[in-house]
């Protein structure tokens, strides 16, 4: 529900900010983030439970696999896109 309360308003701005050039899309990762690692440690049969969930098999890397996602959509390569959310979560 969270998600969904920033794609939300993120579409209403891209349609008002579009005519000024501006672009918004909204990145949702599955990255391996310092409170991601700490649950791994803390909670490994969930962590394994969670990770079969995933079809590729893992949790991203946040340079890697999320870094470079973000790095394409500020560049121009993907500059007719907005409004747009990129799941980043390994097919989850």
């Amino acid at each position: 529900m969270a998600k969904e309360a920033i794609r939300g308003p993120s579409r209403v701005a891209a349609r008002e900010w579009g005519r000024y050039g501006i672009r918004v899309n909204v990145v949702v990762p599955n990255a391996l983030s310092p409170a991601a690692a700490d649950f791994r440690t803390a909670q490994p049969e969930r962590f394994e439970r969670m990770l079969k969930g995933i079809p590729l098999g893992r949790v991203g890397d946040p340079e890697t696999d999320i870094g470079r996602a973000v790095v394409a959509l500020a560049s121009s390569d993907l500059g007719y896109m907005t409004g747009e959310s990129i799941m980043l979560t390994g097919g989850a």
